[in-house]
């Protein structure tokens, strides 16, 4: 297991800095920050590739990207053009030699200011909708099929992945790893039981004090305080032999380079 951290600069000088300061020298890029994707609504090979040469030049290896996310209109089928761009952009990735993304398929059918009891998405499994969250759901696991790219799903709430994973049947599509989802009432410290080793494409590592029901309510802290123990949280990667990229997010006051340092420490240790 492997520490890197996020890039959303277009300035390849800026995130090589980024990454000195933190002490690694692999990236999960957003798609967005190649130049000519924002303009352009997608990314293409021919622009991410001299963007991804120079930053190999100063030593950086983007090990994955981070997709554009979706609107509850191009997930519900309303926005065609939209869904189109995202797929466009998902088959340059994987067509650039990128062989995982980072993916928020649902962020915008979560319920994040209110609380609705058992009904952590705004369109949950068997309820009128659905069908349509699968057709999303069919569309970009073809694509990430087609180029060999493994989708790791940002997606906290357990049953309804699953849900996912029983209905797209396809070794792409995955899970990102990410403490998180103790913020929907799931237990993230077992990882293994919970999504299976071969679904676990990329991991976050992240903390915080949990004050209600309603999501948005808590305070992000440093990764050695905090609702989550992190450390249980590494031994369990460790243990199954993770050899994939965490990436510290959400610190609150802490640092990027110490919330680094302290992964590191857990890893070596």
């Amino acid at each position: 297991m492997r520490v890197g951290i996020h890039a959303g600069s277009s300035s390849v000088d800026e995130i090589a800095a980024s990454c000195r300061d933190a002490g690694v020298n692999e990236i999960f890029l957003s798609a967005g920050s190649v130049p000519g994707a924002s303009d352009r609504g997608f990314m293409t090979p021919d622009t991410f590739k001299p963007f991804r040469d120079m930053l190999q030049e100063r030593g950086i290896q983007v090990s994955g990207m981070i997709a554009p996310v979706p609107s509850k209109e191009a997930v519900l089928g309303e926005n065609e053009s939209e869904l189109d761009a995202l797929c466009r952009t998902l088959r340059a990735i994987g067509d650039s030699g990128i062989d995982v993304v980072l993916f928020y398929p649902l962020d915008r059918l979560i319920y994040f200011h209110e609380y609705h009891p058992g009904r952590p998405l705004m369109v949950m499994p068997g309820e009128d909708g659905w069908d349509t969250v699968i057709q999303f759901f069919r569309r970009v696991v073809s694509v990430a099929d087609e180029v060999n790219l493994r989708l790791a799903n940002h997606l906290w709430a357990v049953d309804v992945l699953h849900a996912i994973w029983d209905t797209v049947k396809s070794p792409n599509n995955g899970v990102t790893y990410c403490q998180g989802m103790s913020l929907f009432g799931e237990d993230p410290h077992s990882p293994v039981d919970t999504w299976g080793m071969d679904r676990i494409f990329f991991c976050h590592a992240r903390n915080q004090i949990r004050h209600s029901s309603i999501m948005m309510n808590h305070e992000e802290v440093p990764l050695d305080s905090g609702d989550v123990d992190i450390p249980q949280c590494v031994r369990a990667l460790l243990k199954a032999e993770y050899d994939g990229l965490i990436i510290p997010e959400h610190l609150g006051p802490q640092s990027i380079p110490d919330a680094v340092g302290y992964l590191k420490t857990l890893i070596d240790g």
